[in-house]
């Protein structure tokens, strides 16, 4: 765990005079911006410029260049530093750990990793959706959770290994749609740059359930239903099934 006390030293002296879940907030919504996609030029230049311009902008470097170090082989920096530095006082929120999650993975998908899509519909950080990657990168990999923080470290975890597929702000169990997040990669110079683009239509989401379209059935009864008598008189006793 040497590792993670750098991330833990490095993370609590950006932190320092404010709270650390405030703090953790801000860091993920600075960690998005450059990978956000605008489809109006002065947008996108006016996101650069917040994220260049940020007082405590070498903090957030060195922080994104450990989390960057540390997410390779598909692990989960971010949801260790969220676990051991935040959930503790907020809402006690804890990961299944990643040896779990690979073997769900290999129990789900096979030692191939032969699954196209990978469905996570509570993922926290997104550590099921990691698992599934190291199995097939190129499946397409749907999360949603019902807390925005944990479906913000998701889509970093998702744009820092360029994945595809959507993260989704919503209720699972009562599927209400809050707000959805798509992740594709563009190829620039040979590479496969991540960017994401945000929604709140639900219509737009693969997660969210349509309502079905029930049709109206017409009857193929014209007259009402008689029921038939029978021949024989019913004369015996009700018996006892015990």
């Amino acid at each position: 765990m040497t590792y993670f006390k750098e991330l833990l030293t490095a993370f609590e002296r950006y932190a320092y005079g404010q709270s650390l879940h405030t703090a953790f907030t801000e860091m993920l919504e600075w960690m998005l911006l450059p990978f956000k996609r605008y489809d109006v030029a002065d947008e996108q230049r006016k996101a650069l410029e917040k994220y260049q311009s940020h007082p405590k902008v070498e903090h957030l470097v060195k922080l994104i260049t450990l989390i960057g170090e540390l997410s390779e082989n598909f692990r989960d920096p971010l949801g260790e530093l969220f676990m051991q530095a935040i959930s503790n006082g907020h809402n006690g929120q804890y990961f299944t750990p990643e040896p779990i999650c690979d073997m769900m993975a290999m129990m789900q998908m096979g030692d191939v990793g032969n699954s196209r899509k990978v469905n996570d519909p509570a993922c926290g950080s997104g550590r099921m959706l990691l698992a599934a990657a190291k199995l097939n990168r190129s499946s397409l990999l749907y999360g949603a959770d019902l807390d925005i923080t944990c479906c913000k470290m998701a889509l970093l975890n998702m744009l820092l290994n360029s994945l595809t597929g959507e993260v989704a702000h919503m209720n699972t169990l009562s599927n209400e749609f809050y707000r959805g997040f798509k992740v594709d990669t563009v190829l620039v110079d040979g590479f496969h740059m991540p960017y994401y683009t945000e929604f709140t239509q639900p219509e737009l989401s693969y997660i969210w359930l349509r309502p079905l379209k029930v049709q109206e059935v017409k009857s193929k009864f014209d007259n009402p239903f008689e029921p038939l008598r029978s021949m024989q008189p019913a004369n015996g006793v009700q018996g006892s099934l015990f």
